[in-house]
């Protein structure tokens, strides 16, 4: 009789690595994708013949096992990069993560002081007093300093996320936003002299605090080239990959999950398996199980937010439209802006660039459904900051992320472990990847929890093979 294929939900970069793993263990695999193209949000669509990235990303990583792993997938196609960052605020461009200097030259003699003042008193009281309820405010005030965290955070992830920073748990301030200069370095100081008596661990996920650490690298079609290899290896491996196909329901059996039902093509579908990797919003996919997973899942499921954002691509005739990789703003439509001439894609024709604004919302607002609104905010607003004239526009398309970004807000995690908790209790699943487990991270922490939860699916598997022939 033939083993029932695992069936890996979303072929990001969590999805294409469980995919590797379980052939490599030898499981039959169908890989599941919504989208007519593999990567997730780590990949690229192609609109208008040019390729647009939900991002971008470039590729770093600590973890010496995915590193060798990406550089044998990718050869001489994976080239070393640098990344630049800038914020525009008061007039002045300032680099990103914040530098001392750059902030003592740039703002305003009194600014300085008080900022200086601010930042000493918090970081001491901060050691000294703990906040009767630890948010992100609280959190970033230590970082910076009540002045610098007022000026450069507040009203930015007001604007961007919707809601305050004392709405977000510390988790989103810990893990996100990087300390200034001086304390990163402290921080580094630190973790140093810890692996000078410590053999050394492997990269771990649960908990994960975001650090630009190691060699970044890219290719001439970016990130999503590498999501492409990863595709193209898991196929060579075995596997079975379905584009445009669209999970519908997750039958249950008691504790395990018997089938998947898919759309593709217009037609639903019921697929028999021997287990899921999950890597679809948790929430999303707490709702598709049937029977249901119960009320106390469903009302977590409904307690967990996800940021939604528009991506406005343009293409424009200039060689380079922006001083660096990433900028972002504080008074326009979009939050961020990349320009793809800085990650040395392949541009044709020459002497033009692709321009990536995000425009982070809500899927009711207007920006969101109406895609002439989404290009006219960003264009204009480009124009008003002088990156562009409105003739140097040759095309414009829009695409849509509903569940970008794991929204932390205070006391999510309660919500959050009863879904882990749900299914972590079924046999034959396991979840992974930035939607999967609600983690805001990066693309290779992505790839780890992908192999990790392989991993732990291929264990239970076989441990109740073991159990069944008791």
């Amino acid at each position: 009789m033939t083993e029932d294929p695992i069936i890996v939900l979303g072929a990001g970069c969590a999805g294409l690595m469980a995919a590797r793993r379980l052939r490599e263990k030898g499981r039959p695999v169908l890989l599941v994708e919504a989208e007519d193209h593999v990567g997730g949000l780590a990949g690229g669509i192609t609109l208008g013949g040019d390729v647009y990235e939900y991002g971008p990303h470039v590729f770093h990583t600590t973890d010496a096992d995915i590193l060798a792993d990406i550089k044998t997938l990718m050869g001489g196609d994976l080239l070393p990069y640098e990344r630049t960052i800038q914020i525009k605020f008061l007039g002045n461009y300032f680099k990103f993560p914040l530098a001392m200097p750059d902030v003592l030259l740039k703002l305003p003699l009194t600014t300085v002081l008080h900022a200086a003042g601010s930042f000493a008193y918090h970081f001491v009281k901060g050691a000294l007093v703990k906040p009767a309820q630890e948010n992100s405010e609280t959190l970033l005030q230590r970082y910076y300093g009540d002045v610098l965290y007022r000026l450069f955070f507040k009203d930015y992830i007001q604007r961007v996320w919707g809601i305050p920073p004392s709405d977000f748990s510390p988790s989103f301030a810990r893990e996100r936003i990087p300390r200034l200069n001086i304390l990163d370095f402290l921080d580094k100081a630190a973790a140093a002299a810890r692996k000078v008596f410590s053999s050394g661990d492997a990269m771990k996920t649960e908990g994960y605090v975001e650090k630009l650490e190691g060699q970044l690298w890219t290719t001439k079609k970016g990130f999503s080239m590498i999501c492409e290899r990863m595709a193209a290896d898991a196929l060579k491996k075995g596997a079975r990959l379905r584009l445009c196909a669209r999970v519908l329901s997750l039958r249950r059996e008691g504790g395990r999950v018997a089938a998947v039902e898919l759309e593709h093509g217009g037609k639903s579908e019921v697929v028999p398996c021997s287990g899921i990797v999950n890597t679809l919003a948790i929430n999303e996919a707490a709702r598709m199980f049937t029977p249901s997973l119960g009320d106390a899942v469903a009302a977590a499921a409904e307690a967990i937010r996800f940021r939604a954002i528009v991506f406005v691509g343009l293409k424009v005739r200039r060689p380079k439209a922006l001083r660096a990789s990433f900028m972002y703003f504080r008074e326009h439509s979009f939050n961020r802006i990349t320009d793809l001439a800085h990650f040395g894609f392949h541009m044709d024709p020459p002497g033009t660039t692709l321009l990536v604004a995000e425009v982070a919302c809500d899927p009711k607002d207007s920006i969101w459904t109406d895609e002439s609104v989404a290009v006219e905010a960003v264009v204009a607003d480009l124009v008003r900051e002088d990156i562009l004239d409105r003739a140097e526009v040759i095309s414009a398309h829009v695409f849509r992320a509903r569940h970008a970004h794991p929204m932390y807000t205070l006391g999510y995690e309660v919500a959050l472990k009863t879904l882990l908790d749900a299914f972590a209790g079924l046999s034959n699943v396991e979840t992974a990847g930035r939607q999967g487990r609600f983690q805001y991270v990066n693309t290779h922490v992505a790839m780890k929890m992908g192999l990790d939860a392989a991993d732990r699916l291929d264990a239970k598997l076989e441990n109740g093979v073991r159990l069944s022939n008791l």
